[in-house]
Order: structure tokens, then sequence, then C-alpha cells
């Protein structure tokens, strides 16, 4: 976009100093000029800055097709202005401040250091074969015509400069606001995930204070009161389990906790965390038929069932009792990307008393504690994962996995 609008730049500067160049001629002077001719081809020039201006705005066209177009346009306009130069005075012709100009901001315009000297070499042999060839050099004049060169060469060597200089800060302000949106979407995803592991944390702890409270204020029976401590143990365990899964996440994100890798097989984390699916579907319907010829993964295995439980579990929670699943599994790029799609058509939307509604409960498209959790998980293992919401209620959970290099003693579902 910033070269076509250059190129916009360009073209009205033609039409603004062709109309000027032509009242210069037309100026009292001494020198023998062929008016008619030179008229014609500054008239040629402006057609051809037509012809750049209707060209298709197209944004794929005009990358594809700019270097080359741009390059043709600036050369037939600096061999149309050196064609004028040879019949208005050659070295004397108030024609060469156009070819100066036109020259110069070409060789800005070109993001080629190599095209900008070669439009700048021909733009000098065209302006010497103007002056000296197609006109008689007189000695004297040997000293302005070499002046001329050499401001033609110093003033597109500038200009190039500074559009290098310009597009180098365009990337430099395009990589900072690359980083800019990077660091916007870790801290939404530090916001979400503080979110997440204060809800989590809410529910134990209510259970834990309500019945504290109640066993504290209250007199109850020996049955009772055992129910009620039994609750508050069981809701501290799950508290304590919380506490240990980000506890280890932060040791493994500031890299205080290594991983201990070795090879192990795609169906044996599965099968071992399928059980967590039992409430929502058949744990079965996700695991595939045959992994027999898939190469090992190489992962810390305890660590990664915690990741395939943790989706496991949300998929469970999130979609509830008669989640359709489909998966598939492939290798790519050193990778195995395993593929989840995930639905439940009570998620999808019904219609009640003619109205469209959709039932929240069952919508899996929110991040929850436990989905954060395998992320970073897979994240230090310098694997990917990403939750992608398709059409028809299906949600779509896609971890990607490094192989492992050699082969060794390998678990296995069998």
């Amino acid at each position: 976009m910033q070269r076509r609008n250059l190129t916009r730049v360009l073209g009205g500067l033609l039409w603004m100093a062709i109309p000027v160049v032509c009242f210069l001629l037309f100026l009292p002077h001494r020198l023998d000029m062929n008016l008619l001719a030179a008229l014609f081809l500054l008239f040629c020039a402006l057609m051809a800055n037509i012809t750049i201006t209707i060209f298709p705005q197209k944004e794929s066209v005009a990358n594809r097709l700019f270097t080359p177009l741009i390059l043709l346009f600036l050369a037939s306009i600096i061999a149309l202005l050196c064609g004028a130069t040879s019949f208005t005075g050659g070295v004397h012709s108030p024609i060469f401040p156009l070819l100066l100009s036109i020259t110069a901001f070409g060789s800005g315009l070109v993001s080629s250091s190599g095209i900008a000297f070669f439009l700048t070499l021909l733009a000098a042999a065209g302006h010497l074969a103007a002056s000296a060839v197609l006109n008689s050099l007189q000695a004297g004049e040997i000293q302005l015509l070499a002046s001329q060169i050499f401001f033609l060469f110093l003033f597109s060597f500038l200009f190039d400069r500074l559009d290098a200089i310009n597009r180098l800060q365009a990337m430099e302000r395009a990589k900072a606001m690359d980083e800019l949106r990077g660091l916007a979407e870790m801290n939404r995803a530090a916001s979400g995930f503080v979110s997440a592991v204060s809800f989590e944390m809410r529910t134990p702890l209510t259970s834990i204070l309500g019945f504290s409270e109640m066993l504290v204020s209250k007199r109850l029976d020996p049955e009772t009161e055992r129910e009620y401590v039994e609750i508050i143990r069981r809701e501290a365990e799950n508290l304590n389990r919380l506490v240990e899964d980000l506890l280890d996440v932060s040791r493994l994100e500031s890299g205080k906790a290594p991983l201990n890798k070795e090879p192990c097989r795609l169906d044996y984390l599965l099968e071992a965390s399928s059980p967590f699916l039992e409430p929502a579907c058949d744990p079965r319907t996700v695991l595939p038929q045959d992994l027999s010829g898939l190469p090992p993964l190489s992962v810390d295995v305890r660590r990664m069932q915690r990741a395939f439980q943790g989706i496991f579990s949300f998929i469970a929670r999130r979609f509830g009792s008669g989640t359709e699943t489909r998966t598939s599994v492939k290798q790519e790029n050193g990778e195995v990307v395993f593929t989840l799609n995930v639905r439940n058509r009570q998620a999808t939307p019904e219609r009640i008393d003619g109205n469209r509604t959709l039932i929240m409960h069952r919508d899996g498209g929110e991040e929850d504690l436990d989905l954060a959790i395998a992320r970073r998980i897979i994240l230090a293992h310098l694997g990917s994962f990403s939750v992608i919401r398709a059409s028809g209620g299906w949600l779509t959970l896609v971890a990607r996995l490094p192989l492992h290099a050699e082969e060794g003693d390998i678990p296995s579902a069998s």
C-alpha cells in the first residue's frame, strides 16, 4: 500500500511538473529547440502516467507485478524525458531538473539498491546521449554535463538511502506492533488464567469455610459431624491438588522444574487418561483404532498424563452426557498432531416457543483451569495447543507434540 501511494505521488509530480516545463519552453530563449517534438514526447509521458494510474488497484495484482511495472514505467518516462532533452538544447535543456527529480524519486521508489543503480545508470546514459551524441557538445560544456551526471547519481543515492531507512523503520514499527499484540494476548491469557484459578479455588474454599462454620456454631450428632469433616478433608485435598498443579506449572514456565522426557506412545497416554471422559461419553470413542505405526513421543509421561486428564475433564464437565467425539492423529513435520472434535447437540441453538435459545452451561468455548494447565504443560514440551470453535456446535482441540528421536523402552497401551 505504501508503494502504491508513492506511485500516486510520482504521478502527481508529473502532472504538476510537465505543464511548468512546457511553460518554460515557450519563454524567450537562445537555444535552437524543436518544440513540437519535445511537446509530443512530454505528452507521451503524461499518457504513460495515465496508464500506470488506471492500473487495477487490487493488492494481490499490485504486489505481484509492482516491481516490473514500476521499473518499466520509470524507464519509459526517463527515455521520453531524455528524448525531449535532446530536442530542447541538450545540456542546457530546462527539462534536466525534471529528469533529475524523476530519477531520484524513482530510485527511492524501487525496493532494491541494484534496481535503483540500474535506473540511475539508464538516466545518466540517456542524458549523456541526448547532450553529447545527439547534440554537438562544446568544450566548455563538458564540466556542466559532468556535474549533471554527478548530481544524478548523488540525488539517486540519497533518495535510495532515505527509502531504505523508511523501509527499515516501517519493519521495526510492524515488529513492535506484533510484539505489542503478543503482549496484549499474553496479558489477556494471564487475566483469564487468574480468573480460572480464582473460580476453581472458590468452590473448595466455600465448602471448607461453610462446613467449618457449621461444626463450630452448631451441636451435631457424631454421624453428621463425621460427614462434614469428611467433606472438609475431601475439599482440602482438592485444594491441595490444585495448588500443587499450579506450583508445578509455575516451575515449568520458570525452568526450575526440568522435564523428565522419555519415549512414550500416544495410545498409552490416551488410555491412561480416558477414564476422565466417562461422565461425557464412552472413552473408547476417543482412542484411535491403530497407532502401532506411529513413532513414540518425547514427553514427561506424568505431566503429559496430567495434560490429557485436564483436557478430558474439561470436555466431561463442559459438554456433559451424550457428547459426540471425533478424533484424528497424524504425523507432520516432526510432530504428532492429535485432533479431538467434540459436540453435544444440546449446545446447539434450539427453538423454544418460537425463540432461538442457547444452553449456555453446555458451551465449551470458554477455557477453564484444566485447559490452561494442559496448554502450559504442552508448551513446556515445545508443542502447541489450540481450541477452535467450529460450525455446527463443534469444538476442536488440537495438540501438537514432539516425536522422540531414538528408540528405547516405550510404554504402550498393551
